[in-house]
């Protein structure tokens, strides 16, 4: 009954504590949680189902571990997890530096608003298109010949391309489908990037997927597919030589069709023909609550990162360290020292003030350059091995005097 009750009041006293906090939240928090938020998952839906993502997922369980271990008391594993934390930064940029430059460059600041927060409207194929499209895929797999069809809607796909091939920006037909990937053509191994309707380069080399749960028999042309739309909302369309399949690939999820009226329905639904009402979103509520379940897993993750930053107030400690004394020349000896230890004021979140250990501090004092004499030492943070994140705010005394004295010369030929 016991263990109830405290279990009981620990969740009150929880959610006191987040309401209180949740209550008293500035404005600019607000705005700080939308737009890291929204940054969040812009990264997330472009690295979803790649190497990255699960690196990603790696670095994050680290830090939980962290954070773990700072809860439980358990000082050394904090401390070499906070000193993985430390250097994050340069980790993420030089893990994801490809990642980071894909996204850079499909940045367009030219693009409007109503594009970037997701209101505009995708770009829109013609029926005849998808029709000669999916009619043709139909024809090359009863064929046996093999070709790969990457179809741009939002996301650029050109910083994402291996090889960029060559330019053609032709209208789609069936006599140029044909000539591409015919077996001895030189462009017909690559894949044809098709953008805003047109066939708009041939021969491109996609990046490959590394998802370990794709089938033994999918080759390269059906990893590409997969790779390109991981990382991008593209679709694509790849043609076996081997089974004489069509598959069609979408988020990085790949399933064969049947006919090409199924290939036709599919890339419709998807590429929003012309001859289709286009739908828009009529509220923002619609916005927000599209791919719900990321967006909501992103909000939360992001305001329990600013409750841990900045949900504390600070405080201030004061403790009483010793003073240690480095470096000292050979030929000197402290004669007079009449400071042992030094208060300081300690200044930080309640928190790191709780898992701060005083006897893992001290005061240290260079003597690497002294003199023989009276010197006189000032105390600052750069003598005191103080955590990252906590503050001095005082220090008593805030000088050491010193009496520094030379030894005797020793006399030659005695010990």
């Amino acid at each position: 009954m016991n263990v109830s009750v405290a279990i009981a009041k620990f969740i009150e006293s929880v959610l006191s504590w987040v309401g209180n906090l949740v209550w008293d939240l500035p404005w600019r928090h607000s705005v700080d949680v939308a737009l890291m938020s929204f940054i969040v998952y812009q990264v997330y839906i472009r690295i979803r189902g790649t190497r990255a993502m699960r690196i990603l997922a790696g670095i994050v369980a680290l830090g939980l571990g962290y954070l773990t271990a700072q809860a439980a008391g358990l000082f050394l594993t904090s401390w070499v997890l906070g000193g993985i934390w430390a250097a994050a930064l340069i980790l993420v940029i030089v893990i994801f530096q490809r990642e980071i430059r894909h996204m850079l460059e499909q940045v367009n600041p030219s693009l409007p608003l109503t594009t970037l927060l997701g209101w505009g409207s995708q770009v829109q194929f013609r029926e005849e298109t998808l029709a000669t499209l999916a009619q043709t895929a139909m024809a090359f797999a009863a064929k046996r010949r093999g070709a790969l069809f990457v179809l741009e809607r939002n996301d650029s796909v050109e910083p994402l391309l291996k090889s960029p091939g060559t330019l053609i920006d032709a209208q789609i037909s069936e006599e140029l489908l044909e000539t591409i990937f015919a077996d001895p053509a030189p462009l017909h191994d690559g894949a044809l990037y098709v953008r805003g309707g047109r066939a708009y380069r041939a021969g491109c080399v996609l990046p490959l997927s590394d998802d370990p749960q794709l089938s033994y028999f999918y080759g390269t042309r059906h990893r590409a597919a997969v790779g390109i739309t991981e990382q991008s909302d593209a679709v694509a369309v790849a043609v076996s030589e081997e089974r004489g399949t069509v598959s069609v690939v979408e988020g990085g999820t790949i399933h064969l069709v049947d006919n090409a009226a199924e290939l036709l329905t599919w890339l419709t639904e998807r590429l929003r023909a012309g001859g289709e009402t286009e739908k828009r979103p009529d509220s923002a509520i619609a916005l927000i609550t599209r791919n719900w379940r990321p967006k909501l897993a992103t909000v939360v993750g992001v305001s329990l990162l600013l409750f841990v930053l900045v949900g504390q107030k600070n405080d201030e400690v004061g403790i009483s360290i010793p003073v240690v004394f480095v470096n000292i020349p050979k030929d000197l000896t402290i004669e007079d020292n009449r400071v042992q230890e030094v208060q300081v004021r300690v200044r930080g979140s309640r928190m790191m003030l709780n898992f701060l250990d005083p006897s893992q501090l001290q005061v240290s004092i260079d003597l690497n350059r002294a003199s023989a004499g009276f010197k006189r030492y000032s105390i600052s943070a750069k003598n005191i091995n103080l955590p990252l994140g906590l503050q001095i705010a005082g220090t008593n005394p805030s000088q050491i005097e010193l009496h520094l004295r030379r030894k005797p010369a020793t006399p030659e030929g005695k010990g």
